[in-house]
Protein backbone atom coordinates (compact mmCIF):
# COMPACT_ATOMS: atom_id res chain seq x y z
CA UNK A 1 0.00 0.00 0.00
CA UNK A 2 1.28 3.45 -0.97
CA UNK A 3 0.01 6.56 0.85
CA UNK A 4 -0.52 9.99 -0.73
CA UNK A 5 -1.81 12.37 1.96
CA UNK A 6 -5.53 11.61 2.36
CA UNK A 7 -5.50 8.88 -0.32
CA UNK A 8 -4.09 5.38 -0.27
CA UNK A 9 -3.46 3.14 -3.28
CA UNK A 10 -3.88 -0.55 -2.58
CA UNK A 11 -3.46 -3.00 -5.50
CA UNK A 12 -4.56 -0.38 -7.98
CA UNK A 13 -7.61 0.68 -5.97
CA UNK A 14 -7.85 4.23 -4.65
CA UNK A 15 -9.13 4.33 -1.07
CA UNK A 16 -9.85 7.52 0.86
CA UNK A 17 -8.36 7.54 4.35
CA UNK A 18 -10.65 8.63 7.16
CA UNK A 19 -7.92 10.55 8.92
CA UNK A 20 -7.98 13.62 11.12
CA UNK A 21 -8.98 16.55 8.89
CA UNK A 22 -7.59 18.97 11.48
CA UNK A 23 -4.01 17.68 11.27
CA UNK A 24 -2.76 20.83 9.55
CA UNK A 25 -3.70 24.51 9.39
CA UNK A 26 -5.66 25.90 6.49
CA UNK A 27 -6.19 29.27 4.82
CA UNK A 28 -9.78 29.54 6.07
CA UNK A 29 -9.80 31.51 9.36
CA UNK A 30 -12.91 29.72 10.60
CA UNK A 31 -11.36 26.31 9.93
CA UNK A 32 -8.29 27.32 11.94
CA UNK A 33 -10.48 28.56 14.80
CA UNK A 34 -12.08 25.11 14.94
CA UNK A 35 -8.70 23.39 14.71
CA UNK A 36 -7.32 25.46 17.59
CA UNK A 37 -10.54 25.09 19.65
CA UNK A 38 -10.66 28.80 20.55
CA UNK A 39 -13.64 28.22 22.87
CA UNK A 40 -15.88 25.42 24.13
CA UNK A 41 -18.46 25.76 21.29
CA UNK A 42 -15.61 25.48 18.79
CA UNK A 43 -14.39 22.29 20.45
CA UNK A 44 -17.85 20.74 20.13
CA UNK A 45 -18.16 21.95 16.53
CA UNK A 46 -14.75 20.47 15.71
CA UNK A 47 -15.84 17.05 17.00
CA UNK A 48 -19.09 17.28 15.05
CA UNK A 49 -17.22 18.21 11.86
CA UNK A 50 -14.75 15.34 12.23
CA UNK A 51 -17.62 12.89 12.77
CA UNK A 52 -19.42 14.23 9.69
CA UNK A 53 -16.28 13.79 7.64
CA UNK A 54 -15.87 10.16 8.69
CA UNK A 55 -19.51 9.39 7.82
CA UNK A 56 -19.61 11.16 4.47
CA UNK A 57 -16.14 11.35 2.91
CA UNK A 58 -16.61 8.33 0.64
CA UNK A 59 -19.62 9.99 -1.05
CA UNK A 60 -17.90 13.30 -1.85
CA UNK A 61 -14.94 14.65 -3.78
CA UNK A 62 -11.75 12.83 -2.76
CA UNK A 63 -10.08 16.22 -2.15
CA UNK A 64 -12.75 17.37 0.30
CA UNK A 65 -10.44 17.35 3.33
CA UNK A 66 -8.08 19.83 1.66
CA UNK A 67 -10.99 21.93 0.41
CA UNK A 68 -12.38 22.17 3.95
CA UNK A 69 -9.19 23.93 4.97
CA UNK A 70 -9.75 26.69 2.42
CA UNK A 71 -13.57 26.76 1.97
CA UNK A 72 -14.94 25.46 5.23
CA UNK A 73 -18.58 26.58 5.11
CA UNK A 74 -19.19 25.38 1.54
CA UNK A 75 -17.67 21.96 2.15
CA UNK A 76 -19.34 21.61 5.55
CA UNK A 77 -22.71 22.07 3.84
CA UNK A 78 -21.89 19.25 1.41
CA UNK A 79 -20.98 16.93 4.30
CA UNK A 80 -24.06 17.90 6.28
CA UNK A 81 -26.30 17.31 3.29
CA UNK A 82 -24.86 13.85 2.63
CA UNK A 83 -25.25 12.93 6.32
CA UNK A 84 -28.88 14.12 6.30
CA UNK A 85 -29.62 12.12 3.14
CA UNK A 86 -28.06 8.99 4.63
CA UNK A 87 -30.14 9.57 7.75
CA UNK A 88 -33.18 9.69 5.43
CA UNK A 89 -32.13 6.25 4.14
CA UNK A 90 -31.18 7.46 0.68
CA UNK A 91 -28.70 5.37 -1.29
CA UNK A 92 -25.81 7.49 -2.54
CA UNK A 93 -23.17 6.82 -5.16
CA UNK A 94 -19.53 7.05 -4.17
CA UNK A 95 -17.75 10.35 -4.74
CA UNK A 96 -16.28 11.42 -8.03
CA UNK A 97 -13.85 14.05 -9.26
CA UNK A 98 -16.10 15.45 -12.01
CA UNK A 99 -19.78 16.38 -12.22
CA UNK A 100 -22.32 17.43 -9.56
CA UNK A 101 -21.48 17.20 -5.86
CA UNK A 102 -23.87 14.40 -4.82
CA UNK A 103 -25.70 11.57 -6.58
CA UNK A 104 -28.72 9.71 -5.18
CA UNK A 105 -29.70 6.31 -6.50
CA UNK A 106 -33.43 5.69 -6.17
CA UNK A 107 -35.50 2.62 -7.03
CA UNK A 108 -37.90 3.38 -9.88
CA UNK A 109 -36.26 6.72 -10.67
CA UNK A 110 -33.36 7.93 -12.74
CA UNK A 111 -30.35 9.18 -10.83
CA UNK A 112 -30.84 12.36 -8.80
CA UNK A 113 -28.02 14.87 -8.93
CA UNK A 114 -27.41 17.59 -6.35
CA UNK A 115 -25.30 20.73 -6.65
CA UNK A 116 -24.69 22.25 -3.21
CA UNK A 117 -23.90 25.92 -2.63
CA UNK A 118 -23.42 28.26 0.33
CA UNK A 119 -24.70 31.82 0.03
CA UNK A 120 -22.35 34.66 1.01
CA UNK A 121 -23.46 38.09 2.30
CA UNK A 122 -22.15 39.72 -0.88
CA UNK A 123 -20.17 42.91 -1.39
CA UNK A 124 -20.90 46.45 -2.44
CA UNK A 125 -24.26 48.19 -2.47
CA UNK A 126 -26.28 44.95 -2.62
CA UNK A 127 -24.52 43.22 0.28
CA UNK A 128 -26.53 42.05 3.28
CA UNK A 129 -25.02 43.89 6.23
CA UNK A 130 -24.44 42.38 9.66
CA UNK A 131 -27.08 43.26 12.25
CA UNK A 132 -25.94 45.26 15.28
CA UNK A 133 -27.20 43.79 18.54
CA UNK A 134 -28.31 47.12 20.01
CA UNK A 135 -29.89 48.59 16.90
CA UNK A 136 -33.35 47.76 15.57
CA UNK A 137 -33.64 47.19 11.83
CA UNK A 138 -36.01 45.60 9.39
CA UNK A 139 -35.02 42.32 7.73
CA UNK A 140 -33.44 43.19 4.35
CA UNK A 141 -35.72 40.77 2.52
CA UNK A 142 -34.97 41.94 -1.03
CA UNK A 143 -31.20 41.91 -0.52
CA UNK A 144 -31.38 38.38 0.86
CA UNK A 145 -33.51 37.30 -2.10
CA UNK A 146 -30.89 38.78 -4.42
CA UNK A 147 -28.22 36.65 -2.78
CA UNK A 148 -30.37 33.51 -3.10
CA UNK A 149 -31.13 34.22 -6.75
CA UNK A 150 -27.45 34.78 -7.54
CA UNK A 151 -26.43 31.31 -6.33
CA UNK A 152 -29.51 29.71 -7.87
CA UNK A 153 -28.55 31.08 -11.28
CA UNK A 154 -24.91 30.07 -10.81
CA UNK A 155 -25.83 26.47 -10.04
CA UNK A 156 -28.43 26.36 -12.83
CA UNK A 157 -25.69 27.31 -15.28
CA UNK A 158 -23.39 24.70 -13.71
CA UNK A 159 -25.98 22.01 -14.36
CA UNK A 160 -26.25 23.16 -17.98
CA UNK A 161 -22.48 22.72 -18.35
CA UNK A 162 -22.72 19.22 -16.89
CA UNK A 163 -25.36 18.39 -19.51
CA UNK A 164 -23.21 19.76 -22.30
CA UNK A 165 -20.41 17.43 -21.17
CA UNK A 166 -22.87 14.49 -21.06
CA UNK A 167 -22.26 14.05 -17.35
CA UNK A 168 -26.05 14.16 -16.80
CA UNK A 169 -28.63 12.37 -18.94
CA UNK A 170 -31.84 14.06 -20.13
CA UNK A 171 -34.08 11.95 -17.90
CA UNK A 172 -32.08 12.48 -14.71
CA UNK A 173 -33.23 14.81 -11.93
CA UNK A 174 -31.36 17.90 -10.79
CA UNK A 175 -31.62 19.54 -7.36
CA UNK A 176 -29.94 22.75 -6.19
CA UNK A 177 -29.19 22.66 -2.44
CA UNK A 178 -28.77 26.15 -0.96
CA UNK A 179 -27.46 26.99 2.50
CA UNK A 180 -27.98 30.58 3.68
CA UNK A 181 -26.48 30.34 7.17
CA UNK A 182 -23.77 32.92 6.41
CA UNK A 183 -26.24 35.58 5.30
CA UNK A 184 -27.15 37.91 8.18
CA UNK A 185 -30.80 37.64 9.30
CA UNK A 186 -31.58 34.91 6.76
CA UNK A 187 -32.83 32.70 9.60
CA UNK A 188 -35.65 35.19 10.24
CA UNK A 189 -38.11 33.73 7.77
CA UNK A 190 -41.82 33.24 7.09
CA UNK A 191 -43.09 29.73 7.79
CA UNK A 192 -46.07 30.13 5.44
CA UNK A 193 -44.05 31.30 2.43
CA UNK A 194 -40.33 30.88 3.15
CA UNK A 195 -38.02 33.36 1.47
CA UNK A 196 -36.53 30.80 -0.90
CA UNK A 197 -40.03 30.22 -2.31
CA UNK A 198 -40.61 33.95 -2.61
CA UNK A 199 -37.35 34.13 -4.56
CA UNK A 200 -38.54 31.65 -7.20
CA UNK A 201 -42.26 32.45 -7.25
CA UNK A 202 -43.78 35.98 -7.19
CA UNK A 203 -44.76 36.10 -3.50
CA UNK A 204 -44.21 39.57 -2.08
CA UNK A 205 -45.00 41.00 1.33
CA UNK A 206 -47.93 39.58 3.34
CA UNK A 207 -51.15 41.61 3.25
CA UNK A 208 -54.37 41.50 5.26
CA UNK A 209 -57.83 42.90 4.56
CA UNK A 210 -59.57 44.20 7.68
CA UNK A 211 -63.27 44.93 8.15
CA UNK A 212 -63.34 48.65 8.90
CA UNK A 213 -66.28 48.27 11.29
CA UNK A 214 -65.43 45.12 13.27
CA UNK A 215 -61.64 45.39 12.75
CA UNK A 216 -61.60 41.66 12.09
CA UNK A 217 -59.27 40.18 9.50
CA UNK A 218 -61.35 39.29 6.47
CA UNK A 219 -58.62 37.93 4.21
CA UNK A 220 -54.87 37.40 4.20
CA UNK A 221 -52.73 37.12 1.08
CA UNK A 222 -49.41 38.11 -0.43
CA UNK A 223 -48.57 40.97 -2.74
CA UNK A 224 -47.55 39.99 -6.26
CA UNK A 225 -43.84 40.63 -6.69
CA UNK A 226 -42.23 39.42 -9.90
CA UNK A 227 -38.88 41.18 -9.36
CA UNK A 228 -36.49 42.42 -6.74
CA UNK A 229 -34.21 45.32 -7.52
CA UNK A 230 -30.50 45.81 -7.18
CA UNK A 231 -29.23 49.08 -5.74
CA UNK A 232 -28.49 50.12 -9.34
CA UNK A 233 -32.19 49.73 -10.21
CA UNK A 234 -31.68 46.55 -12.24
CA UNK A 235 -34.67 44.19 -11.79
CA UNK A 236 -34.02 40.51 -11.04
CA UNK A 237 -36.88 38.12 -11.72
CA UNK A 238 -38.53 36.16 -8.91
CA UNK A 239 -40.46 33.90 -11.28
CA UNK A 240 -37.87 31.26 -12.20
CA UNK A 241 -40.21 28.40 -11.24
CA UNK A 242 -42.82 29.80 -13.64
CA UNK A 243 -40.29 29.91 -16.47
CA UNK A 244 -39.81 26.80 -18.71
CA UNK A 245 -36.16 27.81 -19.05
CA UNK A 246 -35.56 26.34 -15.59
CA UNK A 247 -37.60 23.15 -16.07
CA UNK A 248 -34.43 21.03 -15.83
CA UNK A 249 -34.28 21.90 -12.12
CA UNK A 250 -36.50 19.41 -10.33
CA UNK A 251 -36.45 20.93 -6.86
CA UNK A 252 -34.63 23.06 -4.31
CA UNK A 253 -33.30 21.96 -0.93
CA UNK A 254 -32.82 24.88 1.45
CA UNK A 255 -31.46 25.29 4.98
CA UNK A 256 -29.75 27.72 7.35
CA UNK A 257 -27.92 25.12 9.44
CA UNK A 258 -24.29 25.67 10.33
CA UNK A 259 -21.68 23.95 12.46
CA UNK A 260 -23.09 25.56 15.63
CA UNK A 261 -26.81 25.41 14.86
CA UNK A 262 -28.31 22.11 13.78
CA UNK A 263 -31.04 19.75 15.05
CA UNK A 264 -30.53 16.34 16.64
CA UNK A 265 -32.01 14.83 13.49
CA UNK A 266 -29.99 16.49 10.75
CA UNK A 267 -32.68 16.04 8.09
CA UNK A 268 -35.26 17.95 10.16
CA UNK A 269 -33.85 21.31 9.07
CA UNK A 270 -34.13 20.67 5.33
CA UNK A 271 -36.77 22.43 3.24
CA UNK A 272 -37.69 20.72 -0.03
CA UNK A 273 -39.43 22.86 -2.67
CA UNK A 274 -40.67 21.24 -5.90
CA UNK A 275 -40.46 23.05 -9.23
CA UNK A 276 -44.04 22.99 -10.62
CA UNK A 277 -42.68 23.04 -14.20
CA UNK A 278 -40.02 20.37 -13.70
CA UNK A 279 -39.48 18.22 -16.80
CA UNK A 280 -38.28 15.44 -14.47
CA UNK A 281 -40.31 15.99 -11.28
CA UNK A 282 -39.28 14.67 -7.90
CA UNK A 283 -42.04 12.57 -6.27
CA UNK A 284 -43.93 14.18 -3.39
CA UNK A 285 -42.78 12.78 -0.07
CA UNK A 286 -39.35 11.91 -1.44
CA UNK A 287 -37.45 12.93 1.72
CA UNK A 288 -40.19 12.46 4.32
CA UNK A 289 -38.15 14.63 6.67
CA UNK A 290 -38.10 18.37 7.27
CA UNK A 291 -40.65 20.52 5.47
CA UNK A 292 -41.92 20.07 1.93
CA UNK A 293 -43.57 22.66 -0.35
CA UNK A 294 -45.25 22.21 -3.71
CA UNK A 295 -47.84 23.83 -5.99
CA UNK A 296 -51.26 22.23 -6.43
CA UNK A 297 -53.27 25.19 -7.76
CA UNK A 298 -51.96 26.96 -4.66
CA UNK A 299 -48.89 26.68 -2.44
CA UNK A 300 -49.14 23.65 -0.18
CA UNK A 301 -46.81 22.28 2.45
CA UNK A 302 -46.25 19.44 4.88
CA UNK A 303 -44.10 19.31 7.99
CA UNK A 304 -42.78 15.74 8.09
CA UNK A 305 -41.18 16.28 11.49
CA UNK A 306 -44.56 16.15 13.25
CA UNK A 307 -45.98 13.14 11.40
Amino acid sequence: MVLFGDVSVNQGEIVLKKNDIFETDGTDKFFNALKNEVSSPYTEAKIFTQNLWEKTCSYLDSDLANQLRSQFHQRFWEMYLVAALLESEKELEKGRSEGPDICIKSAGLSRIWIEAVTVLPGTGADAVQEAHSKAARSVPDEQIKLRLLTVFDTKFKQFEKHREKNLICDDELCIIAINAARVPLARLDNDDVPRIIGSLLPFGKPMVTINRHSLEVVESSYAYQDSVFKASGTPISTTSFLNPKYSNISAIIYSCVDVFNFPEKLSHELLLFHNPLASNPLPLGFLRHGSEYWIDYELRNKNWNVV
